[in-house]
Parts: structure tokens; C-alpha cells; sequence
């Protein structure tokens, strides 16, 4: 077959060059196919891994606040203790000082 006073074209070319377009337009669909499919794999493990590390990241947080609040709540609670004991001592430092006050009475006394 020829078009006007050009070249003849060969069909079984043609037939040839667009059967391979076709496979080469099918590899390339299931090229993309499979990137598409790697990258949602790829954001999947990145999404994965992101709330991983967040979860690590709460999970230490918290667990350092608690230890801190048992901490600090024992802290308290020595110093309570520590606070009733003192409250003897300001008794016995009036014992003390009335002692004293007698001593120096009587050294006057003495004297």
C-alpha cells in the first residue's frame, strides 16, 4: 500500500511496532503497578515506625513522670516525719533552756 507518490508502507511493520507499543504500554502499567505498590508499602513503614517511636517516646515519658511523682511523694512524706520529730525537739530545747535558766539561777544564788 502507498499514500500518493510516497514511500509503501509495510502493515506487518506496523502490526509489529504496535503490537510491541502494546507490550511495552503493559510492562509499563505493571511497572507502575508495582512502584505504586512499594511506595504504599514504604509509607506504610514509615507510618509504622513513626508511631512506634511515639509510643516509645509516651511510654518513657510517662514512666519517668511516675517515678518522679513516687519520688516526690516519698520526699513528702519524709519530711513529715522529719516535721513531727522537730516538734519534740522544740520541746526538749524548752527543757533545755528552763535547765539552763536554773543553773545560771543558782550559780547566782551560789555566787
Amino acid at each position: 500500500m502507498a499514500i500518493g507518490n510516497s514511500v509503501p508502507i509495510d502493515l506487518s511493520l506496523l502490526e509489529d511496532i504496535e503490537q510491541s507499543a502494546n507490550q511495552l504500554s503493559s510492562q509499563l502499567d505493571a511497572l507502575l503497578a508495582g512502584l505504586r505498590s512499594q511506595l504504599q508499602q514504604a509509607a506504610d513503614a514509615t507510618l509504622s515506625s513513626v508511631k512506634v517511636y511515639e509510643s516509645a517516646l509516651v511510654d518513657g515519658v510517662c514512666g519517668q513522670v511516675t517515678a518522679c511523682v513516687e519520688q516526690t511523694t516519698n520526699l513528702i512524706s519524709r519530711c513529715d516525719e522529719m516535721d513531727k520529730d522537730m516538734a519534740s525537739v522544740a520541746a526538749i530545747a524548752a527543757q533545755v533552756k528552763a535547765i539552763k535558766q536554773a543553773v545560771d539561777m543558782l550559780d547566782a544564788t551560789v555566787k
